[in-house]
């Protein structure tokens, strides 16, 4: 019996540390996808992420996979980065994939940095053959402070907050018979 134990001991430990350790690179870890949600009726792309949490100073790579069910056409991606939000990595602010039948995923690889704590946002608008489609990618820097009421939030009569994004519309003007 003593023999076993001590035995098995060592094992048990050695598995808790390994568990431990697994448990606390994922924790250091967002990840994020749309499939499987609600999304906007004729926008044929999805998108899923991972970014690393860090502290002030230290470099987050982020990962984001565009995924489109269109056969053919082109996706294009703007970006834009909350204030304090610094890109490291040297990516197009507009990027441009080619759909090919082949393909379905298309990856983006970002770094990013803050010199102060908190949660920031990479925001996207894609478009894939003229169907818009807007994500915001959260980035997780120290410890988030509470934010105070942001400049982009307006009031509806009833005293709803209502958010005010960027956006592009298109008119079209049609002929009169």
């Amino acid at each position: 019996m003593k023999t076993t134990t001590l035995l098995l001991t060592p094992l048990v430990i050695m598995v808790g540390l390994a568990t431990q350790s697994m448990a606390t690179e994922e924790s250091n870890i967002t990840t994020g996808s749309t499939l499987g949600y609600y999304s906007k009726p004729g926008a044929a792309i999805d998108m899923t992420f991972t970014s690393t949490n860090v502290q002030s100073n230290e470099t987050s790579d982020v990962n984001i996979t565009l995924i489109t069910t269109a056969p053919s056409g082109t996706i294009q991606v703007g970006f834009s980065f909350d204030e304090n939000l610094t890109q490291i990595s040297s990516v197009e602010e507009n990027l441009s994939f080619q759909i090919s039948p082949q393909q379905k995923e298309y990856p983006i690889n970002l770094q990013v940095a803050s010199q102060k704590d908190g949660l920031y946002y990479i925001r996207l608008l894609t478009q894939v053959n003229g169907k818009m489609r807007s994500f915001a990618i959260p980035i997780t820097v120290g410890k988030p402070v509470a934010k105070t009421k942001s400049k982009n939030i307006m009031k509806a009569m009833n005293g709803e907050n209502i958010s005010v994004s960027k956006a592009i519309e298109t008119i079209t003007v049609l002929d009169e018979e």
